[in-house]
C-alpha cells in the first residue's frame, strides 16, 4: 500500500506543478498602486520589440491581453488582440499597468 501511495504521489506531482505554473498568483507581483508612466512606456515598448503578449489594465478597469503591433506616436500603440482579429489603438495616458510575462 505505501509504494502505491507514493508511485500516485509522484505522479501527482507534476500536475501540481504545471497547474501552479499557469494559475498561480505571485503575491509579491500583484499591484494595487498604477505604474508610473516610463515604466509603462518602457514594457510597452519591451513587448513591442520582442513581439510578447502584454496584459495590460486600463484607467477605466478595461483589462486586454494581446501584442504591441505598432508605435504611432511618443504615447500611443496598437495593440492585436489574443485572438488576432480586433486592433486597438492605445493610449499611455490611460494605462494604469502593463504586465509582461
Amino acid at each position: 500500500m505505501t509504494q502505491f501511495a507514493s508511485l500516485a504521489q509522484q505522479a501527482v506531482k507534476p500536475f501540481k506543478n504545471a497547474f501552479h505554473y499557469l494559475f498561480g498568483y505571485d503575491l509579491d507581483r500583484l499591484r494595487i498602486l498604477p505604474d508610473s508612466m516610463d515604466e509603462n512606456i518602457a514594457n510597452l515598448q519591451w513587448a513591442f520589440l520582442h513581439r510578447e503578449y502584454a496584459l495590460i489594465t486600463f484607467d477605466n478597469g478595461d483589462v486586454q491581453v494581446g501584442q504591441i503591433t505598432k508605435r504611432i506616436s511618443s504615447s500611443r500603440f496598437v495593440l492585436r488582440d489574443a485572438d488576432n482579429k480586433i486592433f486597438y489603438l492605445i493610449d499611455v495616458n490611460h494605462i494604469l499597468t502593463v504586465e509582461l510575462p
